[in-house]
């Protein structure tokens, strides 16, 4: 593979991974740079940085080809118009806040429900089959191509109402909420169904978790309900839980976002699902990863793996303290050279 000539090597840690197993150390999933930046033409508009392909294409290759990729750590290719796109597809409209930040503005009646099936007409279900078309042709031997993030179910409905009407709505509207969940679980298996078949079509050795770019022998996906920071485990059980059970089984490999402290009153309920790892998220303005030690053994003892993102200065105590099955830690080196000395580091405090 151009972009990660190592790869042959990383498998068999990987999907020692996926098993809760290690084989000399936990998988690590590191990159540094190796070259210069992408300064090639940017477009107007943060719209058209967003959404014109040739531009998102010459830049994402230009990353990569200026990206070490150590360890663990592979290329991948990510078509991505935000975190919204699946309640777009359902009939929102994309606002294009930032060059990092979209959303959909809420759109959601309860007097006049849309039909909740996926606009195969939209732009952006076309967008995308265009770009994996391209993309196709472009990435064999050279990256990894992914499913697009798919918040649905409860997190669609956080995106179609907004977090304050939805949290009513569990009041208000209760039959609805469970009818039109429903619907949203139909389109989840859709969208699946269309995306996982167009990354197949490039034929390459295997697959990725979408934004969490942990490469699996088979197909893989993280599961998420960011939802969970705003409701009660009562709740999640009620009303969201199965649709979330249902992300778990639209792929073989899965992992659980777990987002902050306000979700982790759910951890219970998140361990009984089939999934083989979480991941803890502190969120922003949090203590740094090497703070929440206890809660990642009480995950740990639950018999899930572990997927964290931290700095590379917890690398060791993360090594050190927690157990090497199915552990994966993603973090940044300032050059191939320091990306090596991390991996040298964990393999020496590696344990079960």
């Amino acid at each position: 593979m151009k972009y990660k000539p190592d790869f042959e090597e990383a498998i068999p840690r990987l999907e020692a991974f996926w098993r809760g197993e290690f084989i000399d150390r936990p998988c690590m999933d590191i990159t540094a740079p190796k070259g210069k930046p992408f300064h090639g033409h940017v477009p107007d508009t943060i719209e058209q940085r967003w959404t014109d392909q040739n531009y998102i294409i010459e830049n994402a290759e230009a990353k990569m080809e200026s990206t070490y990729f150590a360890g663990e750590a592979v290329p991948i290719f990510r078509p991505n118009l935000g975190p919204d796109l699946f309640s777009a597809l359902l009939g929102g409209t994309i606002c294009y806040n930032s060059e990092r930040t979209s959303w959909v503005a809420p759109f959601l009646d309860w007097n006049h429900l849309p039909s909740f099936e996926i606009d195969e007409n939209s732009f952006e279900w076309q967008w995308h089959i265009k770009l994996y078309d391209r993309l196709k042709e472009r990435s064999p031997d050279r990256y990894f191509v992914t499913v697009p993030d798919c918040h649905s179910g409860g997190d669609a409905l956080l995106a179609m109402r907004g977090g304050t009407d939805l949290c009513m709505d569990i009041y208000d509207h209760p039959e609805e909420i469970k009818t039109v969940m429903k619907y949203l679980e139909k389109a989840l298996v859709r969208f699946n169904e269309a995306f996982q078949k167009k990354v197949k079509e490039t034929g390459q050795n295997g697959h990725v978790t979408s934004w969490l770019r942990t490469w699996s022998p088979v197909f893989a996906t993280p599961v998420q309900l960011d939802l969970l920071a705003l409701i009660s485990p009562a709740m999640f059980e009620e009303f969201f839980l199965n649709e979330v059970k249902l992300q778990c089984h639209v792929a073989e490999n899965t992992i659980f976002h777990l987002d902050g402290p306000d979700a982790i009153k759910h951890l219970p309920i998140i361990c009984e699902l089939p999934v083989n790892a979480v991941q803890w998220v502190p969120g922003a303005g949090q203590k740094p990863m090497i703070a929440w030690l206890d809660l990642l053994k009480e995950i740990q003892s639950y018999g899930k793996g572990l997927h964290l993102s931290c700095h590379k200065d917890e690398v060791e105590v993360l090594v050190s303290e927690l157990s090497s099955n199915g552990l994966y830690i993603c973090t940044s080196a300032d050059s191939p050279e320091e990306a090596d000395e991390l991996l040298k580091t964990a393999r020496s405090l590696a344990h079960k």
